[in-house]
């Protein structure tokens, strides 16, 4: 959110959630230090570092939801309840 706020893609927060899966990602890590975290996603991804990490996030969550929205057996009803109602 922090690249998207000030509109430069180089710019990212860190807190304490997304520290964790950026240390997993391009460390190999458990966690790590926010500022080993900052040098490293600035060497992978320069004038870029804040679009990775928005795509870094939304893959961890993509990948393992927090709260998935539906269950599984319940997405094919739905999609075929969306289906209905367009056409």
């Amino acid at each position: 959110m922090a690249s998207h706020a000030s509109r430069d893609p180089s710019v990212f927060g860190i807190d304490v959630w997304n520290r964790k899966i950026f240390a997993r990602r391009i460390l190999g890590v458990p966690d790590a230090d926010a500022e080993v975290i900052t040098r490293r996603m600035n060497e992978l991804f320069r004038g870029h570092a804040g679009t990775a990490a928005l795509y870094l996030v939304e893959h961890e969550y993509l990948a393992t939801p927090v709260a998935p929205l539906l269950a599984p057996a319940s997405i094919s009803a739905w999609n075929q309840a969306l289906e209905a109602t367009t056409s």
